[in-house]
Parts: C-alpha cells; sequence; structure tokens
C-alpha cells in the first residue's frame, strides 16, 4: 500500500476522522489529476499509480481500515 506510511502518521497525530478527511481530499485531487491532460498524474507510467492509490483512499474512508 503507498498510502500506508501517509495514513499511519495522520492518525497518530490527529486521529482516524481526520485522517479520513484528509484521504477523502486527497483522494479528489489525485481524481483530477488523472484527468487533466497537463499533469504528469495522467501519463501512461503514473496514472496506474495514482488509480491504485485513489482506490487505498477511497477504501480507507469507507472502512476506517488500512489494508
Amino acid at each position: 500500500m503507498r498510502e500506508r506510511p501517509r495514513l499511519e502518521t495522520l492518525i497518530a497525530r490527529g486521529g482516524v476522522e481526520q485522517a479520513k478527511q484528509w484521504a477523502k481530499k486527497t483522494a479528489v485531487l489525485y481524481c483530477l489529476s488523472i484527468r487533466d491532460p497537463t499533469h504528469y498524474a495522467s501519463q501512461p507510467d503514473w496514472k496506474p499509480l495514482f488509480e491504485e492509490s485513489i482506490q487505498e483512499l477511497k477504501n480507507f474512508v469507507h472502512t476506517g481500515e488500512i489494508s
């Protein structure tokens, strides 16, 4: 999981709910980035990595668990 270290740090600093808020905002930002052809996240070598992170973040928002 690429987002695990960030989520663990955020949970330690501010708790699960604050980490969920961050994860939700970040997932939206990543989605916008992969849809923007001028952003590097939309490029073929980066897009799958961002998509994986988006899924991890969405899963965390819904379950509160870091998988």
